[in-house]
């Protein structure tokens, strides 16, 4: 049973060795407001935010409800504009202006028009995505009341998403979850 273990925490220290550090942004409502910023470390006594302030502690008993969302990228608009043609030409028997295929080139007033309306669906396209990327759903939330129990609880949960415990996981704590989960499963 014990190599079980020992299997078990190996491959936690394989995954963790390849596992990436990702930051969370963690809105906190206090009855003082709310403070918004990368969730960096959960105690016993506080939440630590990395803010525009810097890092923030917040005590644990004016937490009110935390929300956990992921720090998304900043928005690349998409880039429909063609500008003129990007074939090459090569001029026919006839004098025309032909593709590799004998398809005749387009007048310049044809390529302005293409231009043109791609700039227009660009446009169009960006104005529509913006929006949309602006939604950042919560990924988790967590409201605390006054039971000690629960609260204690959901500080656990809340802190596998802070960075510290992604870089230093409780390996322990861990292989406690799998032993329960393996004790409460019944062939």
């Amino acid at each position: 049973m014990k190599a079980i273990y020992l299997f078990f925490a190996f491959c936690l220290a394989v995954v963790n060795l390849e596992a990436q550090v990702r930051a969370f942004i963690a809105v906190v409502k206090t009855a003082e407001g709310k403070k918004k910023g990368v969730l960096h470390k959960v105690d016993s006594a506080n939440v630590f935010l990395q803010s525009s302030d810097g890092l923030v502690a917040v005590a644990i008993p004016t937490i009110e409800k935390v929300q956990i969302r992921p720090l998304k990228k900043n928005f690349e608009g998409v880039d429909l504009i063609k500008i003129g043609s990007e074939e090459e030409y090569t001029i026919n028997s006839r004098g025309e202006r032909v593709d590799k295929w004998g398809k005749e080139a387009p007048s310049p007033e044809e390529e302005l028009g293409v231009t043109f309306f791609s700039i227009i669906a660009t446009a169009i396209a960006n104005g529509l995505a913006a929006p949309i990327h602006a939604i950042n759903p919560n990924l988790a939330k967590f409201k605390f009341d006054g039971d000690v129990l629960s609260n204690k609880i959901k500080l656990e949960k809340l802190s596998y998403y802070s960075i510290y415990y992604q870089a230093n996981p409780n390996i322990l704590a861990e292989l406690k979850q799998i032993k329960e989960i393996s004790n409460q499963f019944k062939p």
